[in-house]
């Protein structure tokens, strides 16, 4: 079925978000009260990728990365950023040879942070010079360093996995969670085990039920790096709680996949999960369903009314018996798959839910009269082929069919006869 106009630009929207290179739209091709809007999500997609080619060099360390141009507004902070980064890095290097007068003053939390450290390296060196025993007194600065860092550090042994070091942010973590604590250790040995690469980065996932306490899972990212500690070969890890990041994605995946009203799946969805079904060949239906008077309900009672009636209907679909998948289509429009049914037997089912919603406009002395039409096909019936747009639009003829047959009719005057059509 080919896509409107405002699904082509939320499909253009999309791939801006989640996609390296969003395929291009065609704007003279749109709509005119939409080209506008065309050629902004235009504009936005070239700043977007521009944005994201600087994010990754940035992240990829590459400080001398080309930035866009001024127009972009999007890539200021990350402008703000490079030239901080690069000039931190200078620093860094200053301080590498010995001169800790290095100071930062505009970066809050971070510049005391940094500026603190700089003075505790400079107070270890004049105590290194006294001392003969530059290893330890190296160890001690990385302990110090890593005890200032709110992110988790961990350093196991290679071959025992026992713990060798802790920072404060993990050792706060096992005296408020344990068995949380000691469940994640688990998970970054398991990662060690699989690859003994000089540096390894991760992510892993602890199900809510495997940490005492958790709302959902969480979410980490392991960076570790294999080296020497006293002589001895262990890994060190670095550990960051990204479990924010993560429920923000699944929240953008659930507004691109669910119906606001209704809290049902979208038609983005169930036509992803409609190719699925078709491409695993087991039979199963296709009802297309289409409420009855909707349009003489936000009329005549009100939008409020009108989104009641629709979640009346969701509720009872969602509740049909069988593997199903429901969603709400258009704005008075629903699909269902169901597997496992037969057509007559599902035939039977809807006709009871459509009794029980007209059964309850009438408890609730409606002005409108509720039900809903239907139209069923067996994803075989129309040969081998199962093609998507086929089932799709031979399931809309005998919803029709049906509507034409069935649909209750709303008693009006004559004169409004001849004014209104309800569909």
């Amino acid at each position: 079925m080919e896509m409107t106009p405002q699904e082509t630009l939320f499909e253009y929207l999309r791939q801006i978000i989640f996609e390296d290179e969003p395929q291009a739209i065609r704007i003279k091709e749109l709509p005119e009260d939409l080209r506008d809007l065309g050629s902004g999500l235009q504009l936005l997609a070239l700043w977007m990728g521009e944005v994201k080619r600087m994010s990754i060099a940035l992240s990829d360390g590459n400080l001398d990365a080309e930035p866009p141009g001024p127009d972009n507004v999007l890539a200021d902070p990350l402008k703000s950023l490079q030239a901080t980064m690069k000039h931190i890095a200078w620093q860094a290097k200053q301080i590498s040879k010995g001169d800790y007068s290095q100071k930062l003053d505009y970066m809050g939390d971070f510049s005391m942070a940094f500026n603190d450290m700089t003075l505790q390296l400079a107070e270890k060196q004049e105590a290194l010079e006294k001392s003969r025993d530059d290893a330890i007194k190296a160890k001690q600065i990385l302990q110090e360093v890593m005890d200032g860092l709110d992110r988790y550090f961990v350093i196991l042994g290679e071959k025992d996995q026992q713990v060798r070091y802790e920072n404060d942010a993990f050792r706060k973590l096992q005296a408020a969670d344990p068995e949380f604590a000691e469940q994640l250790k688990s998970q970054i040995c398991r990662g060690i085990s699989i690859s003994r690469d000089a540096k390894r980065k991760w992510e892993i996932e602890i199900p809510a039920e495997e940490g005492v306490g958790q709302q959902g899972s969480r979410y980490f990212f392991v960076d570790a790096n294999f080296l020497l500690w006293n002589d001895e070969p262990v890994v060190a890890c670095i550990i960051e709680d990204i479990s924010e990041e993560r429920r923000k994605e699944q929240k953008i995946k659930e507004f691109a996949f669910f119906d606001a009203l209704t809290g049902l799946h979208n038609r983005r969805y169930i036509m992803e999960i409609l190719e699925t079904w078709l491409e695993e060949a087991d039979p199963f239906t296709i009802t297309f369903i289409d409420l009855d008077n909707l349009k003489f309900a936000n009329d005549e009672a009100g939008h409020e009314e009108g989104d009641k009636y629709i979640k009346q209907a969701a509720n009872l679909l969602v509740h049909v018996a069988g593997t199903i998948e429901v969603a709400r289509i258009g704005g008075d429009e629903f699909l269902l798959l169901v597997k496992n049914r037969t057509e007559a037997d599902l035939q039977q089912e809807l006709e009871e839910k459509r009794t029980k919603l007209f059964q309850m406009g009438k408890a609730e002395n409606a002005i409108y009269l509720k039900s809903f039409s239907y139209g069923i096909v067996e994803a075989d019936s129309l040969g081998s082929s199962r093609y998507r747009s086929e089932l799709l639009r031979e399931a809309d003829k005998r919803m029709y069919e049906y509507k034409m047959k069935n649909k209750p009719k709303i008693k009006r005057s004559a004169e409004e006869d001849k004014e209104k059509s309800w569909n």
